[in-house]
């Protein structure tokens, strides 16, 4: 019996490059160097090649270097030839307290260093494209632009990209590259979800229709608030990643489960839910849905830590499409996070929502 053809992934040029990445892509920020966990990260490595999702990131930070080295040795045991996939990492803080001042930054010094070494925990001669996890206020930017240029002499790497950066920080790298004959970074990589839209959606509007910026979000699921699990009240966070304050605060987690706004995010998940199930799908697999459906998004980076998630988000990459703008005016009104775009001056009319477009 002949086996069950797996639906084709999407595949989207990373910004203004001709890199293409599959929407989604691999990550996972908790994987620690032991057999159990890369056990684990091997197989959902191989499940990700099996349904064609081609990108996998990861970054100096990601347990001190521990993913890097995870994953390193997971590519290395699928048998894949190099160019069958695309790997990204970031530097910015190698030291997660930064006790050591130069290994914390932007400086040519840690960039350099930074990247060599998560190169030889990846088992890598060079990475697709090095990010700049987060700007550095206390670096001269020229002095980042340089050393990006640098390293594609070296052939560390072979484009770059921004995190977290500022529409002016974005700007006044593409303006020091255009002076020095410098590539410019092709992709932000932002937090951006159902419920956080305003940097991607109004902030970077202009930089994306003007130069084609490409876009690998995080934080897609709103640290698993958009699962829905956790208004589960049998769900026990003990020893779990919500049990972390920081995690918390970063997505207003609690906020959303206290006493004051529970009804209003119960009230919410109910309307995600009848969207879902209308779908066909989880209210999980209509967020990542969502984000896809905007063309600005190259593609999600998901913490896939199970099989199982990898076959989700497959059900998302398949379900967007059917989308309509009927369903995004509902969602508006269920979420009630659509950001303020402004005025229309020729028109003197508030300018339409920026999805919209996806829909025409």
């Amino acid at each position: 019996m002949a086996e069950k053809a797996l639906p084709a992934l999407e595949y989207r040029y990373l910004g203004n490059s001709g890199l293409k990445v599959s929407v989604i892509a691999y990550g996972d920020v908790r994987a620690q160097d032991t057999e159990e966990d890369q056990k684990r990260t091997n197989e959902i490595v191989q499940k990700c090649f099996e349904l064609g999702i081609n990108y996998f990131d990861t970054a100096e930070n990601y347990g001190v270097g521990t993913h890097e080295r995870v994953l390193g040795k997971a590519l290395k045991a699928s048998g894949k030839q190099r160019s069958e996939f695309v790997v990204s990492t970031k530097i910015f803080q190698a030291d997660l307290f930064c006790l050591d001042p130069n290994k914390c930054g932007l400086s040519r010094k840690h960039l350099i260093e930074g990247l060599k070494n998560s190169l030889e925990r990846l088992q890598l001669d060079y990475v697709d494209v090095v990010y700049c996890h987060r700007p550095d206020p206390t670096t001269p930017m020229e002095e980042v632009v340089l050393t990006i240029k640098d390293i594609f002499e070296k052939n560390l790497a072979f484009y770059w990209a921004t995190s977290e950066w500022s529409a002016p920080e974005i700007m006044h790298a593409y303006w020091l590259c255009e002076k020095h004959g410098v590539q410019k970074p092709i992709a932000e990589q932002v937090h951006y979800n159902m419920l956080h839209r305003q940097r991607f959606e109004v902030e970077y509007g202009y930089i994306f229709d003007k130069y084609k910026m490409g876009a690998t979000i995080w934080g897609t699921l709103s640290g698993g608030l958009l699962t829905g699990k956790l208004l589960d009240e049998n769900f026990d966070r003990t020893g779990t990643r919500y049990d972390m304050p920081r995690l918390n605060k970063l997505y207003k987690i609690d906020t959303a489960l206290s006493p004051e706004n529970i009804e209003n995010t119960k009230k919410m998940f109910a309307g995600l839910g009848e969207i879902a199930k209308e779908l066909g799908i989880t209210t999980a697999e209509l967020a990542i849905a969502w984000v896809l459906k905007s063309r600005n998004v190259t593609s999600a980076v998901l913490g896939l830590t199970k099989v199982s998630h990898v076959e989700s988000a497959l059900n998302a990459v398949q379900a967007y499409s059917k989308l309509t703008k009927e369903h995004e005016e509902k969602l508006d009104k269920v979420l009630g996070t659509c950001p303020d775009f402004g005025i229309d001056w020729k028109n003197f009319a508030e300018k339409p929502a920026q999805r919209l477009k996806f829909y025409s």
